[in-house]
């Protein structure tokens, strides 16, 4: 049971990443309210899963050696995918159509088949590399790494702020319901002033604390 429980988060990931990529190549409905909620239903399973892709990003920062470092480059390269080159822009345009009237200057409208690829690729690395860092872990460490939950509440401001960002962005790809843009749109901002903000204040509090 314990480990049914530990794999769903991995399952609904995935799972997020599968719609996504069918919505692509299906008719979606000429109503606005069903045809929202078909595009964000696999971004609220992609949710589902990003508290357990994240943690496994925090931990391998905390683990030396090239295999973690590499599995966390792979891992940032999948960031970059699903919410930089996909998700990213096109959150931030619909943020500016809706509310300020005006889309992003260069933006096309529509999300090209190449960025659909980059983020699906994106979601698959994010996958496997937290599968992959998981498991990489439990023989290296054994039981010892029960300890390790609180990990991710060692760098509030950061972790919060990244969540904000990506919480952000998917609210931001609501399209018709300026509420939840606004919601997005007022979260993306305060991930923007609260990421580096911990970054700096945080690795500062760190340094004298590992000496």
């Amino acid at each position: 049971m314990t480990r049914l429980v530990s794999v769903l988060p991995v399952l609904s990931w995935f799972a997020g990443g599968f719609l996504l990529g069918l919505i692509e190549i299906i008719k979606l409905p000429t109503d606005p309210g069903y045809s929202t909620l078909l595009q964000l239903l696999p971004l609220l399973l992609l949710v589902g899963g990003i508290w357990f892709v994240i943690s496994q990003y925090q931990k391998l920062g905390t683990h030396t050696g090239p295999s973690s470092s590499r599995l966390r480059t792979a891992m940032s390269l999948g960031w970059i995918a699903v919410f930089g080159v996909n998700a990213g822009i096109a959150s931030l345009n619909n943020m500016s159509t809706l509310i300020f009237h005006t889309q992003l200057p260069y933006y096309f409208q529509g999300i090209s088949l190449s960025q659909k690829v980059i983020s699906l690729t994106g979601i698959f690395v994010l996958g496997t590399a937290s599968i992959l860092g998981m498991r990489q872990r439990g023989k290296t460490q054994g039981p010892a790494a029960k300890q390790s939950p609180a990990d991710f509440w060692e760098r509030p401001l950061t972790n919060i702020g990244f969540i904000a960002l990506l919480i952000g962005v998917v609210l931001g790809l609501a399209q018709y319901w300026l509420i939840l843009v606004f919601t997005g749109f007022i979260l993306l901002l305060a991930g923007i002033m609260l990421y580096p903000v911990g970054r700096l204040t945080e690795k500062n509090i760190a340094m004298p604390r590992d000496e």
